[in-house]
């Protein structure tokens, strides 16, 4: 049977990264020990700068 994975999408505010409103290495980690892997991060304009929000994609094997 081949793997079959889960997916999760968290979003935060772009200026919280920048402006250092939380640490996003920690919360990195944290879904790393759950056994998340990022599989991208991107934001939702089309244009680079146009969007207040990052997201970040992650997936898991399905237990």
């Amino acid at each position: 049977m081949a793997d079959r994975y889960e997916y999760q999408t968290i979003s935060f505010a772009r200026k919280g990264v920048f402006k250092a409103k939380f640490n996003p290495d920690e919360e990195l980690n944290r879904l790393g020990a759950e056994g998340w892997e990022l599989v991208a991060m991107y934001t939702a304009g089309a244009g680079v700068g146009s969007s207040d929000e990052l997201f970040a994609t992650f997936k898991r094997k399905h237990a």
